[in-house]
């Protein structure tokens, strides 16, 4: 049924739209930019933590937006799938996004204030706030997958599963010798 709808089919052309002009820098018409600019204000606003119902009521109130209320839950959904911040759907990966962008932006904010300190001969706060952007930094490069471990290559060889080590003493002309042997199982490598 959703296939058939012509509604959802409109909403996705025009998402294609707005990716092409990310992506691609594609211009955009005058009312395409509007329609832009409103998403990029809701997502700035549910990154100040408003909820959806707070921001629909706010694109409805807004002078600067001012929607109607059908519009105005387009133009969320919209902001929410353009930047891959789909809290509605429960995506983790546009959650985890969205959660780098603020570690990325406080972290600017401590580094412009880290230089105004040191502007003030403010050494401490200064050393004080840039460990702050450094970690802040961090975070979000951990978000963002900068640390991710490589996927280790199975193929290098098989990995032993239990190692037995036996150890033989014989008596041979009144001298004893003492050998050892090894004997390990390796695991099955899928194909």
């Amino acid at each position: 049924m959703r296939g058939n709808n012509k509604y959802l089919q409109k909403v996705q052309d025009e998402l294609d739209v707005y990716r092409r002009h990310l992506l691609l820098d594609e211009e955009l018409s005058p009312r395409q930019q509007e329609t832009f600019d409103k998403m990029n204000i809701a997502r700035g606003w549910l990154k100040q933590g408003y909820s959806d119902a707070q921001v629909i009521q706010l694109l409805r109130t807004d002078p600067e937006t001012r929607l109607q209320e059908r519009r105005a839950r387009e133009v969320l959904v919209m902001a929410y799938d353009l930047y891959a911040d789909i809290r509605l759907a429960r995506n983790p990966e546009g959650v985890k996004y969205l959660y780098a962008e603020m570690f990325r932006e406080a972290a600017q904010l401590a580094y412009q204030e880290a230089r105004q300190a040191l502007d003030f001969k403010d050494h401490k706060a200064g050393a004080e706030l840039l460990k702050i952007f450094r970690s802040l930094t961090q975070e979000a490069a951990e978000l963002d997958g900068a640390y991710q471990e490589k996927e280790r290559d199975l193929s290098q060889g098989k990995k032993p599963t239990k190692i037995i080590i036996k150890r033989v003493t014989k008596n041979v002309n009144g001298v004893e010798k003492t050998d050892f042997s090894e004997e390990a199982h390796f695991e099955e490598l899928p194909e």
